[in-house]
């Protein structure tokens, strides 16, 4: 493997929606610059990047994909993420690795809004940014009209570095946007238009142009460029027909040019949120994914972020505290894999045989203990309770579902401490239904999938008074307690308020925490529909106890009974979370998905919008958005994304407090 200094370095992360041609793209990078000796196609199953057999089978891309090529001196790394948002933590993946985000979009369809939604997630990630047209001979109109929509729906100032001859049927040749120059030519005011936003950068430069009509020369011009990219001033549009081979090469000479190293910037950030400079002698490095592979075993894709490692090099894994051995360092090439036999800042690579090594974690030298922060993945809002079918695969499940939520960013797994089930989330059903198969393809664990359940809560809306007497005789010593008390509505929050408001020692004050023991059990197993009771103010009134019979679990006992007694009276109520959802859709379905959410019990709080895209602020229960996801696909063809965060607790209506009480079926243990 040639070397190559890290200003020699460009990353990038093709990003976008489905079907917008970042596979194809690929493709002719890697042809146009040598790496390959001719382009594969996507509907042939022959590109290097789709190479998995159900990638071939549905001709999309599934995982995140790393090739590397050289031109004009320079070393350049594509990560082709995935399009379809149900895959959006490979592209939080890409974007954690590059410098430099290419916003793929198809000529005739523009914006949409999964490339919207990608497009803010590598803003999130300050990343620099671009845009490439693509299937130039499927779209319509003038090219100034398609930057310009590009600008408004973007939020961006969009400025063309190529033009083709024209857009549809009769589109034959793309031409480069002279950066610099003066004069005629059929590109002036593409060209003028770029110069006057480069130079706003630089004083001098701008200067120049605006009083003394001269324009940068081309280097300087691509520096400034490149300064206008990392300030986010210029966003650069390429057209490219990638099948053709035309526009590639202004492309390639423009990354080569104007595109920043991993010495110019945007830097990683550490956990305090501090850039980190790729410079200095210590090395440190950060795992932006996993992978595993049926026979190399585990791999972990790292980005070099200071110094330089190789293999054999010892690197404190910051996770641990625990020193970790580079042993094998391979640079990826699609499914092929070369050793890596030296790496400098800004480069990419796998390690491989290092089974602590998970995505996120950070390696570094002992004298620069660098821990950087963690991938911007949006929440995952789908959700599903899971259990092996077979019992005895559970330790097995737990092993499986932590290899998976460490591939697939976007996909993890708790344990609910309410309800007690087992929940794994995505950012969609399909990306669970997927990662479940990938488990029982991989391990053999059959695993069975259910809405869960939500935690609600019961309470109380009156006050009310209990009372219990427990007396057991059995032969020899016996068992008795007698409990007064009152409960009445608590503060929203507060709980459970015990107060001991007896006199003259009618219940010992050894006894009193055997009673609020008996409360807090019997709140916290439910007493009206099985959820844990909240919110009451319990107040111990009177009690009796005999000298020989009275002891703690009878005084226990008592006080369970008491309250159980005392809650029944006082109007007992659940009550149910309410979310904070926020729905982003195109314009288009905005009737729709308000019609809907009234049908959640969702009251709307306030609308926006950015360009197209409505923004629908709602306050809806849980209960109603567990199955919300898929709705939200189908409403919207896949192009709605929500989400949704705790609210508050609302009063479950009366309808479905009978139903969930009807349903509840104690088991009641005998006095």
């Amino acid at each position: 493997m040639e070397k190559f200094s890290s200003a020699d370095i460009r990353n990038l992360a093709l990003i976008g929606g489905p079907a917008t041609g970042k596979t194809t793209l690929t493709e002719a990078l890697l042809f146009k610059s040598g790496a390959i000796a001719r382009m594969g196609s996507v509907g042939d199953g022959t590109t290097v990047t789709d190479f998995g057999e159900n990638e071939k089978a549905k001709q999309h891309s599934l995982r995140l994909g790393l090739v590397h090529t050289t031109h004009k001196g320079n070393w350049i790394n594509v990560l082709d993420a995935p399009g379809y948002p149900d895959f959006v933590g490979e592209a939080a993946s890409a974007l954690a690795a590059a410098e430099v985000a290419v916003l793929v979009v198809h000529a005739a369809q523009g914006i949409t809004f999964p490339s919207h939604k990608i497009w803010d997630l590598a803003a999130r990630n300050e990343r620099v940014r671009c845009v490439v047209v693509t299937n130039l001979d499927h779209g319509d109109g003038e090219w100034s009209d398609l930057v310009t929509n590009l600008s408004e729906s973007l939020g961006a100032r969009c400025l063309s570095l190529s033009v083709p001859d024209q857009l549809g049927a009769g589109f034959g040749a793309v031409q480069a946007v002279p950066l610099g120059g003066r004069g005629e030519s059929a590109l002036a005011r593409e060209r003028d238009a770029l110069v006057e936003a480069i130079v706003e950068v630089d004083e001098d430069a701008m200067v120049a142009f605006l009083e003394a009509d001269t324009s940068p020369e081309p280097a300087v011009a691509a520096n400034l460029l490149k300064r206008s990219m990392l300030s986010g001033d210029v966003v650069p549009v390429f057209a490219v027909h990638a099948e053709k081979d035309l526009g590639v090469d202004v492309l390639l000479d423009t990354i080569c040019a104007a595109f920043p190293s991993p010495l110019d910037g945007p830097f990683f950030h550490d956990v305090n949120d501090e850039p980190v400079e790729p410079v200095g002698e210590g090395a440190s490095a950060f795992v932006f994914k996993t992978i595993v592979d049926n026979f190399v075993g585990k791999l972990c894709l790292l980005r070099v972020v200071t110094g330089s490692i190789a293999p054999g090099d010892s690197l404190v894994h910051s996770q641990s505290g625990k020193p970790v051995k580079l042993g094998h360092l391979e640079v990826l090439q699609g499914k092929e894999h070369k050793a890596a036999h030296g790496l400098f800042a800004g480069d990419i690579a796998a390690v491989t045989k290092i089974e602590e090594l998970e995505t996120n974690d950070s390696l570094h030298a002992a004298d620069t203990p660098h821990v950087f922060r963690k991938l911007v993945v949006p929440k995952p809002m789908a959700v599903r309770a899971i259990q092996p079918v077979n019992h005895a695969d559970e330790l097995k499940l737990a092993t499986a579902l932590r290899r998976a939520s460490s591939e697939s960013p976007s996909f993890s797994y708790e344990r609910n401490e309410d309800t007690h089930e087992l929940l794994v989330h995505g950012t969609s059903l399909m990306q669970i239904e997927m990662e479940l198969k990938r488990i029982k393809d991989r391990a053999g664990i059959e695993v069975a999938m259910s809405v869960p359940r939500v935690a609600l809560k019961e309470t109380i809306n009156a006050p009310a008074d209990g009372h219990h007497r427990h007396k057991k005789q059995t032969g020899g010593r016996g068992q008795f307690a007698e409990v007064f008390l009152s409960i009445e509505p608590g503060e929203r929050g507060s709980g459970l308020e015990f107060v001991d408001a007896t006199v003259g020692g009618s219940v010992p004050r050894q006894f009193v925490p055997a009673v609020e023991k008996g409360v807090r059990e019997m709140m916290q197993t439910g007493i009206v529909a099985g959820y844990p009771v909240v919110d009451v103010i319990v107040k111990l009134k009177d009690g009796k106890f005999h000298d020989v019979d009275s002891d703690e679990a009878s005084f226990k006992r008592a006080g369970a009974r008491a309250f159980k007694d005392a809650f029944t009276k006082a109007r007992p109520a659940l009550l149910e979370p309410v979310l904070d959802v926020q729905v982003a859709v195109p314009s288009r379905f905005m009737g729709a998905i308000t019609s809907d959410m009234t049908t959640r019990r969702g009251h709307i709080s306030g609308m926006d919008s950015l360009g197209d895209v409505q923004l629908i602020n709602a306050h809806v229960p849980q209960l109603e958005v567990l199955t919300y996801p898929t709705v939200l696909h189908s409403l919207t063809s896949g192009e709605g994304s929500f989400s949704a965060e705790f609210h508050d607790y609302g009063t479950v209506p009366a309808n479905v407090q009978k139903k969930l009480m009807a349903e509840y079926n104690p088991v009641d243990d005998d006095e």
